[in-house]
């Protein structure tokens, strides 16, 4: 072939180069559109139940904020698809910590965080020796490595036909759309409407690529990060986080008219739900600084050769022959605080806990039968950190494995879980000293009850669930020794006016709603959100081995479905 030269180059490129160029590059970015991995998925998979889950995770959403957007009228497509058809729950406790990472992965496990491995946003695991930032960028999308091998996903568990958008947690799913660029750029525009819109155009994007392929995905994940990112910098009562909030319901707007015009709408179960809420403060202190005075004047440590790490006074007790600042302090999500204390008695070698799946310790303190336990040591250090006016709730480890510790301004109590004969497991809180801390209604004291009779009992308080939840969190080795829970308006982190991570009602109860085929409008009392994945699964008719999670089904699906029309023809869909 005949070519010519030109300067300063040895051949020139023929003249169809360029548009042949240009057709490989879109032919390439084709190739990696959430379109067509998503109908290259589908192709190899049989269609199963025709019906699909569409999940829209609201990161940093509280139930308060969700009812408070759809009063002022902030949200009316989510009103009327998902609020006012669906099967709503009462209170929805998420799990604690309140941050994103610990409970991203119960909702798609269904184990609690103290079981799956990611006990929170930062931790540190004294026992292999690593710490683990799951908040740093470019550590993000690791997060999942950290589950226990044998803690399944809800998409490892569903065909092969999954999609996830923007969630940094996807283990198993078939198409991952992480929309890192997108990420950065929100980051640096400050632009989270943005990234929102983006993730809901591609839900749209996914199902029209399965329905090119003839099928509809199981599963189809968007994670939504404005509402948490804009709380943080604005307040979550903020003209701009209702701004977001329309924003949302805008692209919620075109993906339902997307779906109608494919006629898909009813074959599609919505889901909304938040990981956590948020907190509005106004005052700022250093969580270090508290912790530091506080050891200077009661040295103590972590004594790890047993089952479990127990505080012990520091045998280091010479003026400054103890170090306070060996003690880890780590703020998460600006307003929990985890301290790891330093210990001269590291265990000797790894737990099983951290190799394998083993869900629970289960312990029984020894004691004559019918007397009360014995009342543990008092913890000078834990004492007088709850006892800072900057304080509300201090939880420790307790003094042997499945027992805790907890220390209010004017009080102390102790959760803890034995089996029962019958296998099952059951939870005791009793009041030890003071008033109590969590303030729950007296006739629950010292009465052994399911972890169903504890979330139904401690609904309507201001902190539902905990005597449960506080127990199963310090089950993980990689949990820490204390955990910090602030009073309202203080917060950890300076420049910043929402926060989360700490007890409080408000960043624990988020929204946890179903409206779809098969699904009556009504409400449920309560619920744990690590309920999610075994509904879904129960949702979808999906088998599962209802021993490997903590969460249970809620039987969302109680009514029958008509068989659903055919689906569209894939030749007949439009693009858009």
């Amino acid at each position: 072939m005949r070519r010519s030269r030109e300067p300063g180059s040895r051949w020139a490129l023929p003249y169809w180069a360029g548009p042949v160029t240009a057709l490989a590059a879109v032919a390439t970015l084709w190739a990696c559109t959430i379109h067509h991995k998503v109908r290259l998925a589908a192709e190899g998979v049989e269609p199963a139940s025709g019906l699909s889950v569409c999940v829209l995770f609201f990161d940093g959403l509280s139930k308060e904020a969700l009812e408070r957007a759809a009063a002022a009228g902030d949200i009316p497509t989510l009103k009327e698809e998902v609020l006012d058809r669906g099967l709503s729950v009462d209170t929805a406790v998420s799990s604690i910590p309140s941050e994103t990472y610990p409970n991203l992965a119960a909702l798609q496990t269904g184990l609690f965080p103290g079981h799956h491995g990611i006990p929170a946003n930062v931790w540190l695991d004294r026992r292999l020796q690593i710490r683990e930032a799951h908040t740093n960028i470019f550590r993000t999308y690791s997060s999942a490595e950290f589950l226990t091998p044998d803690a399944k996903t809800v998409f490892e568990m569903l065909p092969p036909d999954s999609v996830a958008v923007t969630t940094p947690m996807a283990r198993g799913v078939s198409v991952h759309s992480t929309n890192l660029a997108t990420v950065v750029a929100s980051y640096l525009r400050n632009d989270w409407a943005f990234l929102d819109r983006k993730t809901i155009d591609d839900l749209g994007d996914a199902y029209h690529g399965a329905l090119s392929a003839g099928s509809l995905p199981s599963i189809a994940w968007g994670h939504l990060l404005g509402p948490d990112e804009v709380a943080h910098y604005e307040g979550p009562g903020s003209e701009s986080f209702r701004a977001i909030m329309r924003a949302i319901d805008r692209s919620f707007t075109r993906l339902v008219r997307r779906l109608k015009r494919w006629g898909v709408h009813g074959r599609v179960l919505f889901v909304v739900l938040g990981d956590h809420g948020h907190a509005p403060y106004s005052r700022f202190v250093a969580a270090d600084e508290l912790v530091h005075r506080v050891l200077y004047r009661h040295p103590t440590e972590a004594d790890c050769t047993g089952e479990d790490c127990v505080l012990v006074p520091s045998r280091r007790q010479r003026p400054g022959s103890f170090e306070v600042g060996d003690a880890q302090v780590v703020v998460g999500a600006y307003r929990g605080a985890m301290v790891w204390l330093p210990t001269t008695r590291p265990p000797e070698e790894v737990p099983r806990a951290v190799l394998s799946a083993q869900k629970k310790r289960k312990a029984k303190r020894r004691r004559v039968e019918g007397a009360a336990p014995p009342i543990p040591p008092r913890s000078d250090f834990a004492a007088a950190l709850a006892d800072l006016p900057e304080i509300r709730l201090v939880l420790t480890r307790g003094p042997e494995a499945g027992w805790v510790d907890v220390y209010g301004p004017s009080g102390r109590s102790e959760t803890h879980r034995e089996e029962r004969d019958d296998g099952k497991d059951v939870y005791t809180y009793r009041l030890l000293e003071g008033t109590d801390p969590l303030g729950l209604p007296p006739a629950l004291l010292g009465r052994p009850l399911s972890a169903a009779e504890w979330l139904a009992g401690t609904a309507a308080t201001e902190y539902p669930d905990l005597p449960v939840q506080a127990v199963e969190f310090f089950d993980s080795p990689r949990a820490p020794d204390v955990l910090v829970s602030p009073i309202d308006g203080v917060g950890f982190r300076a420049g910043r006016l929402g926060g989360h991570g700490a007890l409080s009602r408000g960043e624990t109860v988020v929204p946890l709603v179903f409206a779809g085929p098969g699904v009556r409008p009504g409400r449920i009392p309560a619920a744990r959100t690590l309920d999610l994945t075994p509904t879904l699964l129960s949702y979808l008719r999906v088998p599962y081995d209802e021993a490997e999670m903590d969460g249970r089904s809620l039987g969302i699906r109680t009514d029958p479905i008509d068989p659903p029309p055919p689906l569209p023809a894939p030749g007949s869909l439009t693009f858009d």
